[in-house]
């Protein structure tokens, strides 16, 4: 993808908090397989959505932590002064979302992360579904779920509601 086609302010943005390669790639195609899920909804936001996938994952420049990062990524987000909706695509991308039961189980602040505008959905799912810098199907993506719950059976409650809120979105968006 050429740089013309990442708008400057992500670039800029990018650059400022030094966000790995990698991350960049992959947010690269979480836009690239997002604008071609939008186009067949009615009401979304493109803009948004181009957006949001390119900073969804923001909070990665700042933690290594996966149950920290999307807060990190509002956070700079909200700081850097960029719109509510894009703030909270990345706040409510992780996983398929998360309670705010479940945020106080994990020891996060306590509210709700779960998407609710078309764009979040969108993006959260799209990001299930883009593993690094690759596209891969539903059935992958549980899959890899299935492979975490036998690595991580402390976590078997969160991914068991994981998978039951991503087949939702699946459903909803496919």
């Amino acid at each position: 993808m050429q740089k013309l086609d990442i708008p400057e302010n992500v670039f800029k943005i990018w650059g400022k908090y030094h966000l790995k390669e990698k991350i960049r790639r992959h947010s690269i195609k979480v836009m690239e397989v997002a604008l071609k899920i939008s186009k067949r909804i009615r009401g979304i936001d493109i803009e948004a959505v181009k957006i949001g996938a390119l900073l969804h994952d923001i909070g990665w420049a700042v933690t290594d932590d996966p149950f920290k990062h999307f807060i990190e990524g509002a956070e700079i987000l909200r700081k850097e002064g960029f719109p509510e909706k894009i703030v909270l695509i990345a706040e409510r991308h992780f996983g398929a979302g998360l309670t705010k039961e479940e945020a106080k189980r994990l020891g996060l602040p306590e509210k709700d992360y779960l998407p609710v505008s078309l764009e979040e959905k969108v993006i959260c799912h799209v990001d299930n579904l883009v593993h690094l810098d690759k596209e891969r199907n539903f059935e992958q993506y549980l899959e890899r779920l299935d492979n975490m719950e036998r690595e991580r059976p402390d976590l078997e409650w969160l991914i068991e509601k994981s998978k039951e809120r991503a087949k939702k979105l699946s459903d909803e968006l496919t």
